[in-house]
């Protein structure tokens, strides 16, 4: 018999077993144990990574891909984990190093198996064009799927992270698929270029259209402003003329009054010339009967010299032919004026 002490690491998760029973587990323990009687099973409490390559998946229209990728998972029941995959302790470093690397290559080989199986079946419903731009919704599948997986949860195991790393089609199908999407890209290449012509076109369209609508409403307005002088135009006209008639109306009016003045004068004076046309044969009917010494008398009587020279003047015209000769000198005629 012998008894020995052992101390482990705290990334290494221990059960000490005696009599088939487990009487003592964790990480990183320490204890003395009879070799006789005590065995130990170690597992490792660090997470686990296994990559991943599969080249002979097919997708829905029948193409072969390549799939490449990572998963990350961790022990998370040991005692199903013990039950599953051998992870007996001997005590011997090299003998321990080699069952620790033959558990990890199981668990890792189911875990593959596993990520194939889910791989496989979303590939095979995805067309070649679909797959090789969906890593992530392939990440995220496989580890939703392998989450709810019995036989992950048998294995005591949990997933931490999916990775893909690639999803490759086979050398002539990336051809092909080179060629269309160069094609594909050319085509949205001309596509764009035309778009920006027809971008172009429709912008110069747009802007001819707005010229020619402020051409027409520039028209619009001239228009408009002719109509609004016309219409000014014709209204001073119609007050002008409405003006100039009432000035000619005003002016007949002053006519007529000018006209019925000058009747009225005309009547007046025609009315003061039979009046005196009147007095003076009344005078003449008077004087008719009466000698006519006798008016030259009244006549003279009531004369000034001025009319009295003139008369004796007529006299001596009337009786020119007795005159012999008759001189009258300025200064003469000056005295009789004056006197």
């Amino acid at each position: 018999m012998a008894i020995r002490y052992k101390k482990f690491e705290q990334t290494e998760y221990v059960m000490k077993i005696k009599k088939g029973k487990i009487i003592q587990q964790g990480p990183g323990l320490s204890f003395f144990y009879n070799t006789m009687t005590t065995s130990m099973i170690v597992l490792p409490a660090t997470a686990f990574d296994t990559a991943f390559a599969y080249d002979d998946i097919m997708t829905s229209d029948f193409q072969k891909i390549t799939v490449q990728g990572d998963i990350s998972y961790t022990i998370s029941d040991y005692q199903r984990a013990a039950k599953m995959v051998d992870f007996s302790y001997k005590n011997n470093k090299k003998e321990d190093s080699l069952t620790m690397a033959v558990a990890g290559q199981k668990m890792a080989k189911r875990m593959t198996n596993l990520i194939k199986v889910y791989t496989a079946k979303y590939i095979s419903a995805k067309t070649i064009k679909e797959i090789i731009t969906s890593a992530d919704e392939l990440a995220n599948f496989l580890k939703t799927s392998l989450r709810k997986d019995e036989t992950v949860q048998e294995l005591g195991l949990q997933m931490i992270a999916v990775s893909i790393l690639g999803i490759l089609p086979q050398p002539e199908t990336r051809r092909a698929l080179e060629a269309a999407t160069r094609e594909e890209i050319l085509k949205q290449q001309d596509d764009a270029v035309y778009k920006r012509r027809n971008a172009a076109i429709e912008q110069e369209r747009i802007i001819k259209e707005n010229e020619l609508n402020t051409e027409i409403k520039i028209a619009e307005k001239e228009k408009e402003k002719q109509e609004k002088e016309m219409e000014t135009e014709r209204m001073m006209q119609e007050k002008q003329a409405e003006l100039d008639a009432k000035k000619v109306a005003n002016d007949i009016s002053i006519e007529e009054e000018r006209q019925k003045l000058v009747d009225l004068q005309t009547e007046n004076e025609k009315k003061k010339s039979d009046a005196k046309a009147y007095d003076s044969e009344v005078l003449l009917r008077t004087f008719a009967g009466v000698d006519t010494e006798i008016i030259k008398a009244l006549a003279v009587s009531g004369m000034d010299s001025k009319a009295l020279i003139a008369k004796a003047f007529v006299e001596i015209g009337d009786k020119a032919d007795k005159i012999g000769v008759l001189n009258v000198s300025p200064d003469l005629l000056e005295t009789l004026a004056v006197n």
